[in-house]
């Protein structure tokens, strides 16, 4: 691709390294089987039909209060759907998992809700909360789409009160030679600032 004004080439964001390894970190959480949906024009009603030869759960409901009723994370009066999962994480000892929509996704006509979980003591599968968001939907999800994105934290790896002060000047040296770096150099950051994957 080429920039209209000056004709040189520009990079896409599939060239763009913080975009593709924030988008492959973790691993991904699929949806179990085929499902279903039908909503109305506001969303108030969601009809799930899972396949008809499934064998487990894979999508319920929860209670609209659950979510502070209407006033809640549901404006629309619709009952927020839970996707079931049937697989047990575990990790090691200290290491917590946090689960979050996935990143740069932005075709879903869901959203699920992001949460931490212990699961170095939580011993049961970890389902996934979702608010729908595309009003009069008639169509299938089908097994294998990406639910949310799991990654594994170690806690207390960090300060919860982090120490905020004034940036010192060898850091403003520092940022300045970067940014020339970053304007002369090709692949400076993948080459030089981007640890080693």
């Amino acid at each position: 691709m080429r920039d209209g004004n000056t004709g040189s080439n520009l990079m896409t964001v599939k060239k763009c390294f913080p975009m593709i390894d924030a988008m492959s970190y973790g691993f991904t959480m699929p949806l179990m089987g085929d499902v279903h949906v039908r909503t109305n024009h506001n969303n108030s009603q969601i009809i799930c039909s899972p396949h008809k030869s499934a064998s487990y759960s894979i999508v319920e409901f929860h209670h609209v209060n659950q979510v502070n009723g209407h006033n809640g994370v549901v404006k629309n009066g619709g009952h927020p759907i839970k996707f079931i999962n049937h697989w047990v994480i575990k990790t090691a000892p200290g290491w917590s998992t946090l689960f979050i929509p996935p990143i740069n996704h932005f075709d879903s006509p869901f959203r699920c809700l992001g949460g931490l979980v212990d699961t170095d003591r939580y011993p049961k599968e970890v389902n996934f909360p979702a608010i729908w968001l595309t009003p009069d939907y008639d169509d299938h999800l089908y097994a294998g789409m990406p639910l949310v994105t799991a990654i594994p934290v170690k806690r207390d790896t960090f300060d919860k009160k982090p120490k905020v002060r004034k940036i010192k000047k060898s850091e403003e040296r520092y940022i300045e030679k970067t940014s020339q770096k970053q304007g002369t150099r090709l692949h400076y950051y993948t080459n030089e600032l981007r640890a080693k994957k």
